[in-house]
């Protein structure tokens, strides 16, 4: 396999009547994901689709998803997967960012491409439907694959050519587009494939959204490159509906983010039977040590946990057994990846110290932003591309990260990391979840603030919250305000958006 459309051709091929695809009641076998993914890369370049055009999709999990993924890369065209969660003025800033000649849009999505529509600078040539009635102007996914030869198009493909724009989630601001080739998404599959422990005979659940590369690129995408069975879960994170499909499908490998394994570990299993269940992969934010303990209490399976970003693709893991001895590591590099730890001037820092991760651009990494060259030459130096983030070497090429560096506070020159205070105080009996922040301070420069989630049918007050920090940290470390919120705000991907909560405090204010 060379290129992404060389997933479906080749499976195809191997195993036509396998089942490659399940929704529900719907199953899709490998010899039709195929022949409606060639049908589809025809009736896009009858549009007008050219090797380097980009084609959005904008819609909740389902198969055809699979199919557009497949059908724009035998195009040797740029997949834009849109985030289902934008409002207007979101999508039409990622839509005028890329540029897409045709955008695809499930039913569900076109009340919002109808109201962003006028903002789209240029619009959009051509709005096809996935399914239902076709869009003022558009087509019908059928309309645009009728007739269509079911062979694959005569289109050389380059491995080192775009593949795809994945937007970042934003945590600080817009979202910046990132360029990724077909050879280093390869990369990322092959990875966390061997890895990972994933067999041509398992049945992967794939619960997370299909914009996000969780599950784009690292739980469907390799699942479909080995040939196994992907059960595909719709919008939003139901433990019940997920918990039945586990059972119903005999779901043997799944990845759920901390958000979701807390739910879960809320819920308990009850009657159903997860005894299919054999390999679990956890990440894309950090998880409390009381939801993992919980977790693996729950589950009789394997754990994987997964470290990575959209620029660099999935680079470390700590395998299930890792989790015996090094369970509050969060991991060390795979075997096609390379990661250094370093100090502000460029060099390894020693074990026990504490660096910026940065990952080696070949084999996984992304070409650059796209349309954004001042922001890939701060990120990609020299080869490396810079993470942002903090961690602690821990020796034998184990680190454990430790913040973002954009959230470490510097309060009396004191490095202060706010994962270690939302680490305590998760522990505590009343609070549910927590998010720990810097606000200014006159004499400080910055101080320690916390908002804090309580727990159903449990009080707790800002002076316990501080008193507890008080008996277990130093005291620089401890909070000096707490609030108290119904909900912490997150993006798509259940990642704490902190720059939120920081910005009533710094308006006007440099940090």
């Amino acid at each position: 396999m060379r290129v992404i459309g060389d997933l479906t051709r080749l499976n195809a091929r191997r195993y036509p009547q396998k089942t490659a695809l399940v929704m529900g009641d719907t199953r899709v076998p490998y010899a039709e994901l195929e022949a409606r993914a060639n049908r589809l890369a025809h009736g896009l370049m009858a549009l007008g689709v050219a090797p380097g055009d980009r084609v959005a999709i904008l819609a909740l999990n389902c198969p055809e998803y699979a199919v557009v993924v497949s059908a724009v890369a035998k195009c040797g065209a740029v997949l834009v997967p849109l985030n289902f969660r934008y409002r207007r003025d979101e999508l039409a800033y990622v839509i005028n960012d890329a540029g897409p000649r045709v955008l695809l849009a499930g039913p569900e999505m076109l009340p919002l491409v109808e109201e962003a529509r006028g903002a789209f600078a240029p619009p959009v040539r051509a709005l096809v439907s996935l399914a239902g009635p076709a869009p003022a102007g558009g087509l019908t996914l059928q309309q645009a694959t009728d007739g269509r030869p079911v062979r694959p198009p005569a289109v050389d493909v380059d491995a080192d050519s775009p593949a795809m724009i994945m937007y970042t989630s934003g945590t600080t601001g817009f979202p910046k587009g990132v360029l990724y080739s077909h050879a280093s998404f390869l990369g990322v599959y092959h990875g966390v494939v061997i890895e990972g422990d994933m067999r041509h005979d398992d049945v992967v659940m794939v619960t997370m959204p299909l914009f996000h590369n969780g599950g784009l690129n690292v739980l469907l995408q390799p699942a479909l490159m080995l040939g196994a069975t992907a059960v595909m879960m719709a919008k939003g994170f139901d433990p019940d509906a997920t918990l039945e499909a586990v059972a119903r499908d005999r779901v043997t490998l799944t990845m759920w983010v901390p958000t979701m394994l807390a739910m879960l570990a809320r819920r308990g299993i009850g009657s159903h039977d997860t005894s299919s269940l054999k390999t679990l992969w956890y990440g894309s934010s950090p998880i409390a040590a009381p939801v993992l303990a919980a977790a693996r209490e729950m589950f009789d399976a394997g754990f994987y946990q997964w470290y990575g970003q959209t620029e660099t693709g999935m680079n470390s893991v700590l395998r299930p057994e890792d989790h015996a001895r090094r369970s509050q590591c969060t991991g060390r590099e795979m075997f096609n990846a390379e990661l250094r730890i370093v100090d502000g001037d460029g060099r390894d820092v020693p074990v026990g110290g504490v660096g910026e991760i940065i990952s080696a651009q070949r084999c996984q990494g992304m070409i650059g932003y796209w349309k954004n060259e001042e922001a890939t030459r701060a990120t990609i130096r020299d080869g490396w591309i810079y993470t942002g983030d903090l961690a602690r070497v821990e020796g034998d090429g184990y680190f454990t990260v430790i913040d973002r560096k954009r959230d470490m506070i510097i309060s009396g020159a004191e490095n202060i990391y706010p994962k270690e205070i939302e680490d305590l105080l998760v522990t505590h009996p009343a609070v549910s979840e927590v998010a720990v922040f810097g606000i200014p301070d006159d004499i400080y420069g910055e101080s320690v603030a916390a908002a804090v989630v309580r727990k159903g049918g449990h009080e707790v007050d800002e002076q316990e919250i501080i008193a507890f920090c008080a008996t277990r940290l130093a005291s620089y470390k401890k909070p000096r305000r707490v609030e108290f919120v119904a909900d912490l705000p997150k993006n798509a991907t259940g990642k704490v958006t902190k720059h939120v909560l920081r910005a009533p405090f710094w308006p006007g204010r440099g940090r």
